[in-house]
């Protein structure tokens, strides 16, 4: 991903900001396969009270990573990488005291607590001082390469931890994961000559009506919100139906199959896609396959082999999509308004997560079709307004 174009500088600042980004977001990873499972053996916990604990990290990344990169224009990014790190290693062990305790309530704030550590715009930020403009794009690439590279490990690593350690274990886990980041932060990361505000990588007050009236990138942002609101609102259901003939133990398997068959599909549909100018139509087919995906559930979800066949289908799906959708975004916004653009998507990818816990959490009371019905039904809408949008011009 680093290559001969990039100054000594500048592959530091790259590996090391998305070092620190990745064990982020593997330790929310980590709990994602799990959580479902776990949580519903807590006293007292609902399906609903569960899908919020699920989503709850995405409302405070939702409402904190804007801010937070505003205020790092203000008194430098280290210091708020600092703190919001610490935060994060608190909310983790919040977290983690609320599984031995069994208490749902603690695990929700310990999540919401774990969401307002947010980074993300902060490193964004930070990339952006320490790289020239030219190479830029590469280096959000890498740092978005290794955030897929959390993804999948956590999704295998998660349900191995918790067979071992239990919930609190995985919460514990993730703590250190930010502990050991936190030194790097403090000594090792190279500090900009001076924070300059970059309109093409960060959230700009006064472009925020230019982006807000744009009927495309709108339509982008709800497709990143029902992306995610459905990854969420899947993992409400999915371990809950696979634990009905499998060990948590032996979730990983399922995982690491699903994993490796959305990446056999990702890696040549995203080149289909950038090299030969189709990314509509991949991107059809990315949520073709996940309207597929939640009618396989619902049919099958009494059968192992469908069951897991199901969850493999989806997540092609989502594997299809996830790369494509921040670079057709980009293409839409104008160079100057990208970095607010930018911030809007991310905030409609993070809402997605706290509305995908939440609802898919309520619906499960009423049985996992409803559940798939309701995702479904909204990533068909999805997919009528794909058909409505004008692509981008060739850059």
């Amino acid at each position: 991903m680093i290559d001969k174009e990039f100054t000594y500088q500048e592959k530091k600042a790259t590996v090391g900001l998305a070092g620190i980004f990745s064990l982020r977001m593997l330790g929310l990873f980590l709990v994602l396969p799990v959580l479902s499972i776990y949580a519903h053996k807590f006293p007292g916990a609902t399906s609903f009270l569960v899908g919020i604990a699920i989503g709850a990290y995405g409302l405070t990344q939702a409402i904190f990573q804007i801010p937070y990169g505003l205020l790092s224009d203000k008194i430098g990014r280290i210091p708020i990488l600092i703190f919001s790190t610490v935060i994060f290693i608190l909310g983790s062990v919040l977290a983690a005291y609320a599984s031995y305790q069994e208490d749902i309530w603690l695990l929700i704030a310990g999540r919401f607590l774990q969401g307002m550590g947010a980074v993300s715009s902060v490193v964004i930020a930070l990339i952006a001082d320490l790289t020239r403009e030219n190479i830029r794009t590469r280096a959000m690439a890498t740092i978005g390469a290794s955030i897929g590279m959390s993804f999948a490990f956590g999704m295998v690593l998660g349900p191995y931890l918790a067979s071992h350690l239990g919930l609190g274990g995985v919460f514990l886990f993730t703590a250190l994961l930010a502990l050991f980041s936190l030194p790097y932060i403090i000594w090792g990361l190279p500090r900009p000559e001076r924070v300059v505000h970059h309109d093409d990588a960060e959230f700009t007050s006064s472009y925020l009506g230019t982006v807000l009236r744009d009927p495309n990138l709108l339509k982008m942002d709800f497709g990143m919100f029902t992306l995610h609101m459905g990854l969420t609102a899947v993992f409400t259901s999915a371990p809950l139906i696979l634990k009905q003939f499998m060990d948590v133990e032996d979730l990983w398997k399922v995982y690491l199959v699903m994993f490796l068959v959305g990446l056999t599909f990702m890696v040549p549909t995203t080149i289909i896609a950038e090299k030969k100018g189709l990314i509509k139509e991949v991107k059809i087919l990315g949520v073709i396959v996940l309207i597929i995906s939640f009618g396989m559930f619902i049919q099958f979800e009494s059968s192992f082999v469908p069951a897991v066949i199901s969850i493999i289908v989806y997540f092609t799906g989502f594997m299809i999509l996830e790369p494509i959708m921040p670079s057709l975004m980009s293409r839409y916004a104008k160079p100057h308004v990208k970095g607010t653009a930018s911030g809007v998507f991310n905030t409609s990818q993070f809402l997605g997560a706290f509305v995908g816990g939440a609802v898919g959490g309520f619906l499960l009371k009423y049985g996992f079709d409803m559940v798939f019905l309701f995702t479904g039904a909204l990533t068909f809408v999805w997919l009528l307004m794909i058909f409505t949008m004008k692509m981008p011009e060739k850059t």
